[in-house]
């Protein structure tokens, strides 16, 4: 049993190692700017997908429901009017919401361009949370159909790859590499 823990130890090993000079040979800039671009391309993605998944699960007309409930009015004696305009208010909402976050990504992704320490530890948490809700979304089913399915598969993938190479490829802080500088 012990020499099939250390082979397993040894090619994870390996696996590591390799990885690591794939990023390397990558360097930092240009994996910055993949980074960016891939980010991006996700979070477009993502706004399409979850805009599909808001309106096939019609969630505007719950939440016109659970409005209603706590106003004390009876849902079924709105008008069809009143609700659909009530609707469309949610919809707005929720679709501004997304603007919102994919406008706040890009000033992010913008400063982690120009190798911005805060920018850089958003975009850390932001690339290993999201491969986090891909594969809640994967629970839930196909439910989508099979292209949100294997989309989310993949971005699990992608965001991984992200976040594990944006671990290793730092930004590292300037004021640090002087203090090392002093130190020799």
């Amino acid at each position: 049993m012990f020499p099939i823990i250390l082979k397993n130890l040894e090619l994870k090993f390996l696996m590591i190692l390799n990885l690591k000079k794939h990023y390397l040979k990558i360097n930092q800039k240009r994996f910055i700017i993949i980074s960016v671009i891939l980010l991006l391309l996700l979070d477009l993605i993502n706004s399409y997908y979850l805009r599909l998944y808001w309106n096939h699960k019609n969630l505007s007309l719950m939440y016109v429901e659970k409005l209603a409930q706590t106003q004390g009015l009876d849902f079924n004696e709105l008008s069809e009017q009143s609700v659909m305009e009530i609707k469309q208010v949610i919809n707005n909402g929720f679709f501004f919401f997304l603007f919102i976050i994919l406008i706040n990504n890009l000033f992010f992704y913008l400063f982690y361009l120009r190798k911005k320490l805060w920018a850089q530890g958003y975009v850390i948490f932001y690339a290993i949370t999201n491969s986090i809700l891909s594969a809640l979304f994967l629970i839930e089913g196909p439910v989508m159909g099979i292209p949100w399915f294997i989309y989310n598969l993949m971005a699990i993938g992608i965001y991984l790859y992200l976040y594990i190479g944006m671990r290793w490829l730092k930004i590292q802080d300037p004021i640090s590499h002087e203090h090392e500088r002093m130190a020799q």
